[in-house]
C-alpha cells in the first residue's frame, strides 16, 4: 500500500542524540532494500552524520532510497555520485537569526525559565532553523525527560514567542526543544517535497512518529491528511519495521 516510509528521528529511530543501535541499523537497511525511506528530524545534518549515515554501509542500491531531511525539512540531502548532496536549503538571513535569537532569550528570562545548569548553548543557529533546547543540546536523557514531560513549559514559551514572531513557524519538538522555521516550512512541507522528488503520491506515504499534538513539530503532516503511524518507543518502531519487511 505504501511506497515511501517517513520517520521522525529522536524517540522513534533512536534515543535523542544517540546513534541507531545495531538491531535498528540492520532492520533499517532491510527496509531500504524494499522501500523508499525518509527521515525528517528537527536535528541538523550533523546529527544524521552521528546517528544514522555512518552505520548504513556503502551499498548504493539502498542509499539511493534514503531521503535525509534535517531541521524539519528546511534542508534535504540525497545520495548521488557517491556522496550526500544538498538539494535545497531555506536559510535565514543574519538579521532574521539575530532577531529570533534575541526574542528567544528575552522569553526565557521574562518567564524565568533559564536553568541554573546547562549542557551547551540554549538557543542554536542551525542556518535554516533556530532551535531552543531548554537544558542545552548535550543534556543527559534523564534530565531532558523530566524537565517538561507534559510540554506545558514549552507551550508557555511558544505562546510568548507568538507575539513577536507571527511571521514564522514555531513548533514544539522532542523533550526540551522548540523549533523556528520560515512560515509554511515544516514537516508537512517536507512530506510534499518528498512526494515531488521521489515521484510517490502523498497517499502512498506513511509518516511514523512517537509523539504528536497541536503545536508539535510532528503534527503538520497529519493536518494535510498524510497517513500516520504512532509508535511508543524505539523498540516499537523496530517491530513495525519488521512487519513492513515481512509484508513486502
Amino acid at each position: 500500500m505504501f511506497k515511501l516510509i517517513a520517520f521522525d528521528m529522536d524517540g522513534t529511530l533512536a534515543p535523542s542524540k544517540w546513534q541507531m543501535d545495531s538491531e535498528m541499523v540492520e532492520l533499517f537497511k532491510k527496509l531500504l532494500s524494499k522501500y523508499k525511506v525518509a527521515i525528517i528530524s528537527g536535528g541538523d545534518y550533523s546529527q544524521f552524520q552521528k546517528q544514522v549515515i555512518p552505520f548504513l554501509g556503502t551499498d548504493e542500491k539502498i542509499l539511493w532510497n534514503l531521503y535525509v531531511c534535517p531541521t524539519c525539512s528546511t534542508k534535504m540531502y540525497l545520495y548521488q555520485q557517491g556522496e550526500w548532496i544538498k538539494q535545497y536549503s531555506l536559510d535565514f538571513s543574519l538579521d532574521e537569526k539575530k532577531y529570533i535569537m534575541d526574542v528567544f532569550n528575552k522569553a526565557i528570562d521574562d518567564l524565568d525559565l533559564r536553568p541554573s545548569e546547562t549542557w551547551w548553548e540554549l538557543v542554536e543557529d542551525r542556518g535554516t532553523q533556530i532551535t531552543y533546547s531548554a537544558l542545552g543540546q548535550q543534556a543527559p536523557l534523564e534530565a531532558k525527560h523530566t524537565w517538561d514531560p507534559d510540554s506545558e513549559k514549552r507551550k508557555k514559551i511558544r505562546n510568548y514567542l507568538l507575539k513577536d514572531l507571527q511571521n514564522y513557524n514555531i513548533l514544539i519538538g522532542w523533550a526540551t526543544s522548540i523549533d523556528i522555521t520560515r512560515a509554511g516550512v515544516d514537516k508537512a512541507y517536507g512530506v510534499k517535497k518528498l512526494s515531488e522528488v521521489s515521484w510517490v503520491d502523498l497517499n502512498e506515504i506513511i509518516f511514523v512518529w512517537d509523539a504528536v499534538f497541536p503545536g508539535g513539530n510532528d503534527y503538520p503532516p497529519l493536518e494535510i491528511g498524510v497517513t500516520s503511524k504512532r509508535v511508543f518507543s524505539v523498540e516499537d518502531t523496530k517491530r513495525y519495521i519488521e512487519s513492513l519487511i515481512s509484508e513486502s
